[in-house]
């Protein structure tokens, strides 16, 4: 059995504690003994079902001689009892043929037989898959990266590998440790900012279900996990490359093309020329905490902060900190440039800095180190003096105050991108832990300030509530309240509850800075979730960090149907299924500032194929129809 799956194993029949790992377990079959809580059903040809592999797994051999299609079906899993859920498996490949599918259904009724798999609608999970036989460098299981599936709702939802094979091309697949996860910041305290909030986040993603190796021959390790987080195909579409950030040319050709495997630095690369091999970068340097690969507190092994980097540029940038070059003494074929900066108070030293696509990539990483490793990072800063000129030692703000705004910046100015979101999905496959500043991008600010100068207690502030109200309107759910004697720079967090307990942050609204008796403020729900019963308050917190709320209020949402829009994110096409028949069906599409952008009218409709249109972005999708359906969804655009 894989090293990795067994240590998966051993987790799992522990996973009453996973809680404090984070997060929820919804469901999690490990196939140790034989098929468990699934079935198999094989519609039309028996002889190369799913069968269990006495090893721990789940297998399907595609090549049984007949054109075949195999089913392996979970049980009925409840997808409302929670939020925030991943799908996630490992899987294993020989041969050549087609890849394997995942689906789900909410009407499929759970017989096993080939006219019940059939009857059912079926709708297709994007899957990232590699082919690992064709991986020289590569065998055994890999975690494929998790899947968000928190779009599908219904109390009983199945989900199906399906594989199709032909007489004449099939490949084998092995399937292990299917779980879905959910809840990860669930419990995360919501009335903290500033070092409260730090020191709770971190003991949040401080728990790990996985250390990986960073060098092994027979364990999972970095090189390994990386052959997952950190491939793309090439401009072309011919080849599997590295993402390397200090050669890639994001909206151009042009990029060394790092090959995974061949060009991989496994101590024979000994060339500084840029493109010849890729290593594993520490973006936050291993020697600003004194080196070592067998650390008990794993940053040097941390994927959150690993990545493939160019050699040659690697080592140009050494163990400098990040910051803006006036005059480069390196510079990359991408504009990745190494120099100096006679502004910075080390003067003398020289810095590194990526292209602007990456800028906050590397901003929210180094943010991750400071809250991951919270207790020890103060004892960094004397170690070496590139450490010492980036970090003052304090273990709440961690950065000196030249790079904390450098960092502010760059983080203000990229957003996070979507491939910022699925490499944070597929390290939680890994290691068991998400980088909190990818999904919750403002909590940087609650934490540190802004680039502006705010600080962390700034960012938002309390003041006297009058009356919150919240009611239906046709685009969503509308929540006005009043304010009284307003504090200057006032920030409003806008919450929203399905349970009336745990809460999320839906939105923000800035202040007035207003003395006067009243001032009216008002905010639109268009994305809100289906249950029969949200709970929304107003949150807002003063110069010291004190906080308020407004009263809570509650409002009624019309019963809909299950509804899901496959692929979330999406490169233009979506495909929109609702459990019941929706008569009079009205589909808007806003930009995500609201601007009307398209309508289309269904008499009825079950399933809907949308195409998209426009720049990659957030859009929001409403729905209305006969069937008392109002919902606003929102659909990334790649």
């Amino acid at each position: 059995m894989n090293p990795f799956t067994l240590i998966l194993l051993v987790l799992f029949f522990a996973h009453n504690t996973l809680a404090q790992y984070g997060f929820s377990t919804v469901h999690w079959e490990t196939f140790g003994s034989g098929i468990g809580t699934w079935h198999a059903v094989d519609i039309n040809d028996n002889t190369d079902v799913w069968t269990y592999n006495t090893s721990g797994f789940m297998e399907i051999n595609g090549g049984g001689g007949f054109d075949d299609e195999d089913w392996l079906i979970s049980p009925a899993i409840d997808m409302n009892a929670q939020i925030d859920e991943y799908f996630i498996f490992d899987y294993n490949d020989y041969f050549k043929g087609s890849f394997i599918e995942l689906y789900y259904s909410i009407n499929y009724n759970g017989g096993q037989t080939a006219a019940d798999v059939l009857s059912a609608t079926w709708t297709q999970l994007p899957l990232d898959l590699k082919e690992i036989d064709g991986t020289s460098c590569f065998s055994g299981f890999h975690p494929h990266r998790a899947i968000d599936v928190s779009g599908i709702s219904g109390t009983a939802v199945y989900f199906g590998f399906k594989y199709v094979g032909t007489a004449s091309l099939a490949k084998n697949y092995s399937i292990d440790n299917v779980r879905i996860w959910a809840d990860y910041y669930n419990g995360l305290p919501n009335n903290f900012d500033c070092c409260n909030l730090k020191d709770a986040i971190y003991k949040k993603i401080s728990k790990q279900t996985y250390h990986t190796y960073y060098t092994s021959s027979t364990k999972y390790d970095i090189w390994d996990a990386m052959l997952m987080s950190d491939v793309r195909l090439n401009d072309a579409g011919t080849d599997t490359i590295m993402y390397c950030m200090f050669t890639d040319f994001p909206s151009t050709t042009g990029e060394q093309e790092l090959l995974p495997c061949a060009e991989r630095n496994d101590g024979t690369c000994s060339s500084t020329i840029e493109g010849d091999c890729y290593e594993r970068e520490h973006t936050m340097p291993s020697s600003w905490w004194g080196g070592g690969s067998l650390r008990s507190d794993t940053m040097y092994s941390d994927l959150h902060h690993l990545v493939p980097a160019d050699k040659g540029l690697n080592i140009a940038k050494s163990n400098y900190p990040p910051g803006i070059v006036e005059t480069a003494t390196t510079t990359g074929s991408n504009g990745f440039k190494v120099g100096s900066n006679s502004t910075y108070p080390c003067s003398s030293m020289s810095y590194f800095e990526p292209i602007s696509t990456y800028k906050g990539d590397y901003a929210r990483m180094y943010f991750f180190m400071a809250t991951r490793y919270h207790p020890y990072i103060a004892g960094w800063q004397t170690i070496t003096a590139e450490g010492n000129c980036a970090i003052n030692g304090d273990s709440c703000t961690v950065f000196e105050p030249w790079l904390l705004q450098v960092l502010l910046t760059w983080h203000e100015n990229d957003p996070v991108s979507t491939k910022e979101i699925e490499r944070n999905n597929a390290v939680y496959a890994v290691q068991g832990n998400r980088n909190p500043f990818i999904d919750y991008p403002e909590w940087i600010g609650f934490i540190w300030g802004n680039s502006a100068g705010a600080t962390c207690s700034q960012v938002a502030l309390p003041v006297e509530f009058g009356e919150l109200t919240a009611t239906r309107e046709e685009t969503g759910i509308r929540l006005n309240w009043e304010t009284h004697s307003e504090l200057n720079n006032s920030h409003f967090e806008i919450q929203r509850s399905v349970d009336g307990y745990t809460w999320e942050s839906i939105g923000t609204k800035q202040g007035q800075g207003t003395t006067s008796s009243s001032t009216h403020y008002s905010y639109l729900d268009r994305s809100y979730p289906i249950k029969e019963i949200l709970y929304y308050r107003i949150k807002q917190m003063d110069y010291n960090g004190d906080f308020d709320y407004s009263q809570t209020v509650s409002t009624l949402v019309p019963a809909i149907s299950s509804l899901s829009i496959l692929p979330n994110p999406t490169s233009g096409s979506v495909q929109i299924y609702f459990e019941e028949l929706q008569k009079d069906l009205d589909i808007v599409i806003y930009n995500a500032w609201g601007k009307l952008l398209y309508t289309e009218h269904h008499d009825e409709a079950k399933l809907i194929h949308l195409q998209m249109e426009g720049e990659p972005g957030i859009y929001l999708v409403q729905f209305t129809s006969r069937n008392d359906v109002n919902l606003t969804k929102r659909v990334i655009k790649r």
